[in-house]
């Protein structure tokens, strides 16, 4: 490949990279202003951060994949037959992507470095050694109970915190941590952490935050359905903050969360009858399939485009 032709991949990256980006600063900041007054939505914290990933896949596959949706050619080039002049991007005349190779090093040299580190952050967390719903005792260095790794998770309590605790308080954390597990909160939180990568970092952990705040709602809701008694799941969590065990701001534990506002709807709600269910299902994984689908289908329309706008032509 002539060094001219490695102009195309960096074009390339660059329009994903710029585009997953910036709209993820559009569309993350709506949802988390749009979740202040419907709570309810941020469940759907996975969803939303994956349009930014799908509108940039969309956007590259466009500029790369050649095709007129007016002759119904697709996978075609026709442009130089036509238009000589023409500026545009195919994996037929690569070489014609030079003039755009040093805007698109500016985005990547941007944007990437950052990514690639948040990236790397995140697969070097531990996957858990599993154990179920069985909890492990171990000396921690805050009285803390928590879930240790996302795909196999462990469920940690300090060992001085379950011995100061009576029976009705351990089953409370027990049944808050073993929510998080049947509702595969670990998994969803690592997926969304993944595709929040190409957001701006601030940004990132507001979404984290808001949808961790909702995850301990829903553990403490799962919590009050086992006991049967939402207020002796509030005294427990009260009983542990006073004892100490403050959580780190972005981590799923007994203690994580907004403690106020927890503490607020146990006493304001009755013990719900049915199980919390996950935030991603079928029905979700059905949308993304649908728009997947549709991004794919409008590749022709979308490298239409992207040549009328890098030729100024409309």
């Amino acid at each position: 490949m002539s060094v001219a032709a490695l102009a195309l991949p960096v074009v390339v990256a660059a329009m994903f990279l710029g585009t997953a980006w910036a709209l993820s600063t559009v569309v993350l900041r709506g949802w988390i202003l749009v979740g202040r007054r419907h709570a309810e939505l941020v469940r759907t914290a996975v969803l939303v951060a994956a349009l930014p990933w799908l509108a940039g896949v969309a956007i590259a596959l466009g500029a790369l994949l050649p095709g007129d949706p007016h002759t119904g050619q697709v996978l075609a080039c026709h442009c130089l037959e036509s238009m000589p002049s023409w500026l545009h991007l195919c994996p037929v005349h690569p070489e014609r992507a030079v003039v755009l190779a040093l805007p698109a090093a500016a985005v990547l040299s941007l944007l990437l470095p950052g990514r690639v580190r948040a990236l790397g952050r995140l697969l070097t967390e531990p996957l858990g050694r599993g154990g179920g719903q069985a909890p492990q005792l171990v000396d921690l260095d805050a009285p803390l109970a928590l879930l240790h790794g996302w795909l196999r998770p462990t469920l940690v309590v300090d060992r001085g915190l379950w011995a100061v605790l009576a029976e009705d308080e351990r089953s409370a954390v027990l049944a808050h941590e073993r929510g998080h597990l049947r509702r595969r909160d670990p998994q969803v939180l690592m997926a969304l952490r993944l595709l929040l990568v190409v957001a701006p970092p601030a940004l990132a952990r507001r979404v984290v935050r808001a949808w961790l705040d909702r995850a301990e709602l829903r553990a403490d809701a799962e919590a009050a359905r086992v006991t049967g008694d939402p207020s002796g799941v509030a005294a427990a969590l009260l009983r542990c903050a006073r004892l100490g065990a403050s959580a780190p701001r972005l981590s799923m534990s007994w203690t994580g969360g907004a403690l106020e506002r927890r503490v607020e709807a146990l006493l304001a709600s009755e013990a719900p009858a049915r199980p919390e269910r996950p935030d991603l299902g079928v029905a979700d994984a059905v949308v993304l399939v649908a728009l997947s689908a549709a991004g794919l289908l409008a590749t022709p329309w979308i490298h239409h485009q992207i040549e009328h706008l890098l030729n100024l032509s409309f």
